[in-house]
């Protein structure tokens, strides 16, 4: 009997950065996301090593991602805050969780955790999120 394969998770929002950087969306449900990247010279330092905005990038994707899996899909997300803690360096195929810790109807509080693929945390974060109507989107400038 084989295993039934699980559908991918789908994204909710199109970005074209995260395309750009290489984002696998690997899970996204109920406030949880995980984000991986797997590395490429020019995503790196000058060491070799995930480049740190590249990892900010990639926290930024999987919290809101997770805020955006409580919302409907017209709604608008955008970031408020955003601190980050860089801990040890990204090495080698990253991935991030990103989690929501506290719901509000028009703010969202994330934390999320970079691992990189020597098992080593290399940042935490967390921010907080403005839940946008999709009246924002509709407006013409």
């Amino acid at each position: 009997m084989t295993a039934e394969k699980q559908p991918a998770a789908q994204w909710r929002s199109t970005v074209p950065l995260y395309i750009h950087l290489g984002f696998i969306l690997d899970a996204l449900d109920d406030g949880r996301s995980q984000v991986r990247l797997v590395f490429r010279p020019h995503l790196g330092n000058s060491r070799g090593e995930v480049h740190g905005g590249t990892v900010a990038a990639i926290i930024d994707a999987a919290m809101s991602q997770a805020v955006r899996s409580l919302v409907d899909r017209e709604m608008g997300v955008a970031t408020m805050t955003m601190n980050l803690n860089y801990l040890a360096p990204a090495k080698g195929e990253i991935v991030c969780r990103g989690t929501v810790v506290k719901r509000g109807r028009s703010i969202m509080f994330t934390e999320a955790e970079v691992v990189g693929e020597d098992g080593n945390t290399a940042c935490r974060a967390s921010a907080s999120y403005r839940v946008l109507p999709k009246t924002v989107y509709d407006r013409k400038p």
